[in-house]
């Protein structure tokens, strides 16, 4: 979002690596054909980190972090920025736990922000075949072995590796329940059980928010998924 003059932002994420041609009057702009239409000078990554560190050094944010960025990426970052990332959010769930690209924020002081940690139930591009998660037989076991909702166990899964996570609802007793999951903790039996769930959906897990409309980007995070 902007940062209006006297305000000063907790954090600003860059999102995705991907951009946009500037200048048409809107931020996602399309052609006639409504493909996005790419920004054709490509700024590299350094530059537009190079923007973000200023924003701080000006005081207008507090942190600088990124969004949907892949391993590489974040290394190409890594090597100019005078500021780290103070982290990266990502879709992570159980068909999608992102292990990898977890260890690799772990190495680098990231936090690893999850979203999406309910694998995005009602999303119009989940596969026709794919579980819901919150109806997966595997989940609804460990959740009534302790007691909780299938939710609370996904949200409790990604506290108990370490991850910040930020669930979304707009019905006020799920967002109650979203937040009361203090009170117990997943074994190493449920960890491992929901770290290999992804295997029933495919090699690589399933991303609900891949932004494919994205993808002719030079720059697209997930190209190895598709």
């Amino acid at each position: 979002g902007s940062v209006r003059k006297n305000q000063i932002s907790s954090g600003i994420n860059a999102e995705y690596g991907v951009a946009l041609e500037p200048g048409r009057g809107t931020l996602f702009p399309v052609d006639e054909n409504k493909v996005a239409i790419m920004d054709s000078k490509v700024p590299t990554f350094a530059e537009t980190w190079a923007a973000m560190e200023k924003l701080v050094e000006a005081g207008k944010c507090k942190n600088i972090g990124l969004s949907n960025f892949n391993i590489a990426q974040i290394e190409e970052v890594l090597k100019t920025a005078k500021i780290k990332p103070a982290n990266l959010q990502v879709e992570s769930h159980p068909h999608l736990p992102n292990l990898e690209l977890l260890e690799f924020c772990k190495k680098n002081n990231m936090s690893f922000v999850a979203y999406s940690p309910l694998a995005n139930p009602g999303s119009v591009f989940r596969k026709e075949d794919q579980v819901d998660l919150l109806h997966d037989v595997d989940v609804l076991k460990i959740a009534e072995k302790h007691g909780k909702s299938a939710g609370q166990v996904l949200i409790r899964y990604q506290i108990d590796k370490g991850n910040c996570v930020i669930p979304k609802s707009v019905t006020p007793a799920r967002i109650e329940q979203n937040l009361d999951v203090f009170g117990f903790s997943l074994d190493a039996s449920d960890m491992d059980t929901l770290n290999n769930m992804y295997k029933k959906v495919g090699p690589k897990g399933y991303r609900t928010c891949g932004v494919l409309h994205w993808k002719h980007s030079p720059n697209y995070p997930f190209a190895s998924e598709l």
